[in-house]
C-alpha cells in the first residue's frame, strides 16, 4: 500500500481570509513566492468552494433545506426574464416553463417536479398561469431578487479576490 504525500495547501488563515473583504497581504505574499511545497490552486479552489457553499446555504435557508425547489425556482425565473418582469402581461406571446419542460431540463422525474411545483405554488413562490405557464409570484419576486443581488455581491467579491491572487502569482512568476 503506497502513501501519497499531499502538498501543503496553504499557509493562509483559511477560512478566516475568505470572510474578509480583501485578500490579506500574507496570502498575496504566498502567491508571489514560487514554492514547490505550496499548492496555490488549493487557495483558488477554496475561494470558489466558499462561494458555492454560501450560495447553497442561502438557498437551503430560503427553502427549508429543499435544494430541488431552489433549483426549480431558479429555472423558472431565468428562462423568461422579460415575461417574468411583466408577470403575465401578454402571456400568450411567451412559451413559459411548465412542469414537462422543467422535468426535461433538470432531469428530475416529472412527478417530482409536479410535486415540488405544487409546494412552491402553495408557499406562494410560483404562480401558474391559465396556459399552464409558471412564473415567480410577483409578491415574492422582490425578496427573491434581493437574494440574487446578495449572491451577485458575493460573486463580485470572490472574482476580485481571485484576480488579486492570480496577479500576485504572475508577479511571482515574472
Amino acid at each position: 500500500m503506497s502513501r501519497h504525500t499531499w502538498p501543503i495547501a496553504s499557509i493562509c488563515s483559511y477560512p478566516a481570509c475568505l470572510q474578509q473583504e480583501h485578500i490579506p497581504a500574507c496570502c498575496l505574499q504566498q502567491f508571489r513566492q514560487p514554492a514547490v511545497d505550496t499548492n496555490n490552486a488549493a487557495c483558488l479552489a477554496a475561494l470558489v468552494n466558499h462561494l458555492q457553499t454560501e450560495q447553497a446555504r442561502s438557498q437551503v435557508a430560503l427553502f427549508d433545506g429543499d435544494l430541488i425547489k431552489a433549483y426549480l425556482l431558479s429555472e423558472i425565473s431565468s428562462r423568461h426574464p422579460v415575461a417574468q418582469a411583466r408577470h403575465g402581461l401578454a402571456a400568450e406571446d411567451y412559451a413559459f416553463s411548465n412542469i414537462h419542460s422543467l422535468a426535461e431540463a433538470t432531469g428530475y422525474p416529472r412527478e417530482t417536479v409536479r410535486r415540488k411545483i405544487l409546494q412552491l405554488i402553495e408557499a406562494g413562490w410560483v404562480t401558474r398561469l391559465p396556459n399552464g405557464g409558471l412564473l415567480v409570484n410577483h409578491e415574492k419576486q422582490a425578496s427573491y431578487h434581493q437574494l440574487l443581488l446578495a449572491q451577485a455581491g458575493l460573486i463580485t467579491r470572490t472574482a476580485e479576490k481571485l484576480k488579486a491572487l492570480q496577479a500576485a502569482a504572475r508577479e511571482g512568476g515574472a
